[in-house]
């Protein structure tokens, strides 16, 4: 396997619609067929804020990474330049095979170029193959909080 870290371009959102289109299809999330919407994603790409992982330049893993949309809420670190990450997803076709962890560190790895000192997000509590490979990557579960969307969130940080 041959892994490339980049920007997502405006040429790739069909491709990211596709994958979150399948997980949403045929593994577990929360998101709907309203959400994450291709405007979104776009606005991502157009503030250079969205990463995709390639495969021989076939996308396998997305993900936002900016500005953390969250930031006003009660954090255990109290951070100066934080990111947040969002949106995270790895196509059905690559899950079980470590991806996921490649991406997440690269995510980190590019937060700490953009000279964040952390990161923050949320994770839906009924995700347990994402809150296991988020504890494994080194964040921390620093609480729960409810969502807008009808379900329970973890609060995961990580301070640099």
């Amino acid at each position: 396997m041959e892994l490339k870290f980049e920007l997502a371009k405006t040429s790739d959102i069909n491709e990211i619609m596709q994958i979150y289109k399948d997980v949403i299809k045929n593994t577990f999330t929360t998101w709907n067929d309203d959400y994450p919407a291709p405007d979104i994603i776009e606005d991502d790409i157009i503030n250079k804020s969205f990463y995709v992982l390639k495969n021989n330049k076939k996308i396998v893993a997305i993900s936002y990474l900016g500005i953390n949309e969250n930031e006003d809420e009660d954090w255990k670190y109290k951070l100066q330049k934080p990111l947040g990450i969002a949106r995270i997803c790895v196509s059905p076709k690559y899950q079980h095979q470590g991806i996921g962890t490649i991406l997440l560190n690269n995510l980190i790895n590019q937060a700490k170029i953009l000279g964040a000192d952390g990161l923050h997000f949320h994770v839906a509590t009924i995700n347990p193959n994402a809150i296991k490979m988020y504890l494994k990557c080194g964040f921390e579960n620093c609480g729960q909080g409810k969502s807008n969307y009808g379900f329970d969130f973890y609060k995961f940080e990580m301070k640099f």
